[in-house]
């Protein structure tokens, strides 16, 4: 297990947790209304199923303007 900080919040994640099975968690249900950033960079939608979230990660989710 991971721990993780979403929005200034900490959570308990499993070890292969990546961007997209966080939104899935999370019960995200418009991926197309979020934009999301880890450790201050933009993770860009595509990679959001490739992106590996790692202990202490700093996650931010804003709806982009």
């Amino acid at each position: 297990m991971i721990e993780v900080i979403v929005n200034d919040e900490t959570l308990t994640l499993v070890d292969s947790c990546t961007v997209e099975s966080l939104i899935q968690h999370l019960s995200i249900k418009d991926k197309n209304r979020v934009a999301v950033a880890v450790n201050d960079r933009v993770v860009v939608r595509s990679n959001w199923s490739k992106h590996r979230l790692s202990q202490r990660d700093q996650v931010m989710m804003f709806a982009p303007i």
